[in-house]
């Protein structure tokens, strides 16, 4: 018997990938699945713009090829727990590969928009287990005492591909066809297909589940659906000028309130309210919000700012990023052995104060910096994210009951992938508004009668009296106006995780169990 989320007992639930003979070989097995999705993710962006002029497609309609993965994403994320709990987490992580594979194949043979946006629909739906089926077998393949330096070697090993993805992606793209950010993805999934099938153990039998709630799964599909369009479509959109988003963003409200209803008075809720009764759980899942924020905003800030302001070429901004995703990894792995020796709690206070002085130091910053002291605060930035992470991982797991483990990693996943879209939107729509308030501003004084400039050398040229001096003009002020903006984003960027650190000290944890002599 094992304690409930509501201080009652339930059934232990047997697990598939239980400590086994093979248990490292399945480990590395599910990271290379996982990193499927990070993989195809990452790659899939930096191709885009050659997939817009072979499709022939405008940039309004090339976007629906990320939106339509994201909405599928969002639709299926939920679902993982249900799946697994019915066809069990090895035929559903193989089925989940195959499918993934073969749409990747169609995706890269699409000869227009339409197909491609089909395609990348059908790798969303089964790209959504890989990530939480994957962390499922962390949390059961392990006792307690050793999930901390268990998940740091997770974290590592998918930080590889999120890490290389966009290097890889921009030269498959560059110097072959951006067909192949699709074809690469098959070698990776037989070979994670062939470990698991052979050496994971087979399904053993399970207690009957709960009854499938359809109507909750229904209303939340619809809801996640609205929000997500919200999301990936308001910024290009214009917001609310938009009466798609406002329809959108009602919907959004109408059915997620709709669907907190149904769940709290239906005898057959789709997700059990009582796993979020578990106080460290529903912390967590909040923590993970600004997780995933954090993470993508970061991206979605620094690369066009490396591009647009420093001048970068689009693989150089790959490779002066890089750095930032293998501190992210190493981050993990010394959080992972602190954690044999601290609590969570002290180290993710730990992560988040180093995240917050890197976004700070971004916020001085001017196009013109120095590359040594952007890369110190990057590669802060990636260990500051990674000693929060698998720290907050270990801590919104450590008092959830094993049996809602799927419905939990499905949700936290879910949290995190929601929460990269709106720290994406927001960040950029901060960027865009301001960029265009302190365009307004710096213009003001640009004139010939400003003593200022009358009495200083400007270069030849800066015409105030010529139409082709006057556009100069205008694109530094642009310039200095979005460089201003970016300041400001970073430095509300490093305010917000710093507020999080009140939630985080709510968190309560059972008593440690000892210190792990190995982890694998």
């Amino acid at each position: 018997m094992t304690a409930s989320a509501d201080g009652g007992t339930a059934p232990a639930v047997p697990t598939e990938m239980a400590p086994a003979p093979h248990r490292r070989i399945l480990f590395f097995a599910v990271v290379v699945g996982a990193n499927l999705q990070a993989l195809d993710t990452t790659m899939a962006t930096v191709a885009l713009p050659h997939m817009q002029g072979a499709l022939s497609a405008t940039q309004d309609e090339i976007t629906w090829v990320l939106a339509s993965y994201l909405i599928a994403v969002a639709i299926v994320m939920p679902l993982v727990g249900t799946l697994a709990a019915r066809l069990g987490r090895k035929r559903l992580f193989l089925i989940a590969i195959v499918g993934f594979c073969i749409a990747s194949i169609f995706s890269g043979s699409a000869d227009n928009l339409f197909e491609i946006v089909v395609y990348r629909f059908m790798q969303g739906i089964f790209a959504s287990p890989l990530v939480p089926i994957s962390q499922s077998f962390v949390f059961d393949a392990f006792p307690t005492e050793r999930r901390g330096r268990a998940m740091s070697w997770w974290s590592l090993g998918v930080m590889m591909g999120i890490t290389i993805g966009p290097v890889l992606g921009g030269y498959v793209t560059e110097f072959h066809s951006w067909r192949w950010v699709f074809y690469i993805n098959i070698p990776i999934g037989i070979l994670s297909f062939a470990l698991i099938f052979i050496f994971a153990p087979k399904r053993r039998s399970r207690p009957a589940t709960e009854p499938f709630g359809l109507v909750g799964f229904l209303i939340l599909a619809v809801g996640l659906v609205s929000m997500q369009i919200v999301l990936s479509r308001g910024e290009r959109m214009d917001w609310f000028s938009s009466s798609q988003i406002i329809v959108a963003a009602a919907m959004t409200a109408a059915f997620l309130y709709v669907y907190i209803v149904h769940t709290a008075v239906s005898p057959r809720p789709f997700i059990p309210p009582v796993v979020f009764k578990d106080r460290n759980f529903s912390i967590g899942m909040m923590l993970m919000l600004m997780l995933g924020a954090h993470w993508l905003a970061f991206i979605a800030l620094t690369s066009p700012y490396l591009q647009t302001l420093a001048g970068y070429s689009v693989v150089t901004a790959g490779l002066v990023l890089a750095p930032q995703g293998l501190a992210y990894a190493v981050g993990s792995f010394i959080a992972g052995r602190l954690l044999d020796r601290f609590q969570s709690v002290p180290i993710m206070i730990l992560g988040i104060i180093a995240v917050a002085w890197a976004y700070w130091q971004l916020s001085n910053f001017t196009p013109a910096f120095d590359r040594s002291a952007f890369y110190v605060i990057i590669i802060v930035h990636g260990l500051g994210l990674g000693l929060y992470f698998v720290p907050l991982t270990i801590a919104t797991f450590s008092t959830l009951p094993r049996q809602y483990t799927d419905i939990g990693t499905g949700l936290y996943s879910l949290m995190r992938n929601f929460g990269s879209s709106i720290g994406v939107s927001l960040a950029v729509a901060y960027v865009i508004r301001m960029t265009q308030a302190n365009h307004a501003i710096l213009s003001e004084h640009v004139s010939p009668f400003n003593e200022a400039l009358r009495h200083r050398p400007l270069p030849e040229a800066w015409s105030m009296i010529d139409p082709s001096g006057l556009a100069a003009i205008n694109t530094e002020v642009t310039r200095q106006a979005a460089a201003m903006a970016y300041g400001d984003d970073f430095r509300w960027l490093a305010v917000a995780i710093l507020a999080l650190i009140p939630l985080i000290l709510l968190v309560r944890l059972p008593p440690r169990l000892g210190h792990p002599k190995n982890a694998l």
